[in-house]
């Protein structure tokens, strides 16, 4: 995959999710796109491509939607390494592989921003974004698991947990 269409991806995700996708929140958590795609990018593509997405959507989504320039970026960069590490050691036909790696993805994205939040005095009440990320913790594993089983069929040509293949 040319990494334009990866740049292409992220404009087009950010600009779903600013729109479209507000409509389908689950107590008041919307899953997160940029989370998604960029461990089906580190999973099933490259880390490069990663990368370049999780650029791409931390920019836009801090010049158009961010208080603090610059947050998500770090946080979608730091994200793709840890996972890069952690992808490596992990069998990529399983189930459980996306399932893992999403919600791990997920609880750090969220301890990250609260702590820089906190530090920048700026923060949340954490019952709220308790309940916040829970609900997204399995919006976002659901979600992921279908978007990483479809590409991952498309890319292999046999189904995911299809060890006879």
């Amino acid at each position: 995959m040319k990494y334009r269409y990866v740049v292409l991806i992220g404009l087009i995700n950010f600009i779903l999710m600013s729109t479209i996708f507000q409509i389908f929140r689950i107590n008041d958590a919307l899953p997160n796109l940029c989370i998604i795609l960029s461990i089906v990018f580190v999973a099933l593509f490259s880390d490069k491509h990663a990368y370049i997405y999780a650029l791409t959507c931390g920019a836009l989504q801090d010049v158009f939607l961010g208080k603090i320039l610059g947050i998500n970026l770090l946080l979608y960069v730091l994200i793709v390494y840890v996972v890069i590490r952690l992808e490596r050691v992990m069998f990529k036909g399983n189930f459980l592989t996306p399932f893992f790696l999403i919600a791990f993805a997920t609880v750090l994205y969220h301890i990250l921003f609260y702590i820089m939040m906190f530090f920048l005095q700026s923060t949340i009440p954490l019952s709220l974004l308790i309940v916040k990320i829970v609900t997204e913790i399995v919006y976002n594993s659901v979600l992921g698991l279908f978007f990483y089983s479809v590409i991952f069929k498309k890319l292999n040509g046999y189904k995911l947990g299809d060890f006879n293949a």
